[in-house]
């Protein structure tokens, strides 16, 4: 006990009071770095739980967006799915029509090759100024007109079909459209074809250019010949379209051509049904 109040003594005022400061400045050191721990581990807390309430969020988010987009494709989806079995339903219908176009043309593609058999200079000569002349041609082709091969429902069927099904078809109606002009032509008396030879030749060989010299060699009287190809041709292409097999870029072009030799020998027809009227 003497030994430590003499070392107290010997330490004096100033010794204790460097060691009093001391002591309270690593007091004040220990409790500032204790508040400053505890107020940084509060706000990292508080910033932990702000990042994962905005994680959820946004994880909530991208579920709800997940979902409308889920929704949008599947809608997107269906519809096209609708309009796709509506495009080949009506595709279906075309075809229909087109086939049933072609049987309506059959009693005119007879007639055709029943002209064949008319030298058609002898019989419009006749025919001209022998009334019974008339009179045996209007029975010869069985109350027929072009009225009776009016393609209003193939027409229908044009957007819905490939350009070769609907060349071909249009090629074919055009050798009965020429047939049935050829025998207005007698019943009524004028004496004349309005028809252009060149015009049906030329419909002819875009949509079967395999046979262009027999057209070139013959007159539009033999071309009946043809329909029982050009039939085969338009119901390999309907074939075709119902499988799925596309129209490559020959068959388009070839198509295009036929019908623009088509539209040429229509107005041609529609001029000649204007002058019987």
């Amino acid at each position: 006990m003497d030994h430590y109040w003499s070392f107290v003594v010997s330490f004096g005022p100033t010794g204790l009071l460097g060691l009093a400061l001391w002591l309270g400045r690593n007091l004040i050191s220990t409790r500032l770095t204790k508040s400053v721990e505890h107020e940084f581990n509060a706000k990292l807390d508080k910033l932990q739980a702000e990042l994962r309430a905005s994680e959820a969020r946004l994880n909530a988010n991208l579920r709800a967006k997940e979902a409308e987009i889920s929704a949008l494709r599947s809608g997107a989806l269906s519809a096209l799915a609708s309009r796709q079995i509506s495009l080949d339903k009506r595709r279906l219908e075309a075809a229909e029509q087109i086939w049933s176009a072609v049987a309506t043309l059959q009693p005119a593609c007879a007639l055709a090759s029943r002209m064949s058999l008319i030298s058609f200079e002898k019989a419009a000569s006749l025919t001209k100024t022998d009334p019974q002349a008339r009179a045996f041609f209007e029975k010869f082709g069985g109350g027929q007109d072009l009225k009776s091969i009016d393609s209003i429902d193939a027409t229908k069927a044009r957007p819905f079909v490939s350009p070769m099904l609907w060349a071909t078809f249009s090629a074919m109606h055009a050798i009965a459209a020429h047939a049935l002009i050829r025998l207005t032509a007698l019943r009524s008396g004028l004496g004349q074809d309005f028809t252009n030879d060149e015009a049906i030749r030329r419909v002819i060989n875009a949509a079967l250019p395999q046979n262009s010299d027999f057209l070139n060699k013959n007159t539009p009287d033999s071309f009946h010949v043809l329909l029982g190809e050009l039939e085969s041709q338009i119901l390999a292409e309907i074939q075709k379209m119902l499988t799925g097999v596309e129209a490559d870029e020959a068959s388009i072009n070839q198509a295009a051509e036929i019908l623009a030799q088509a539209d040429t020998f229509k107005k041609q027809v529609q001029a000649s049904s204007a002058a019987e009227t």
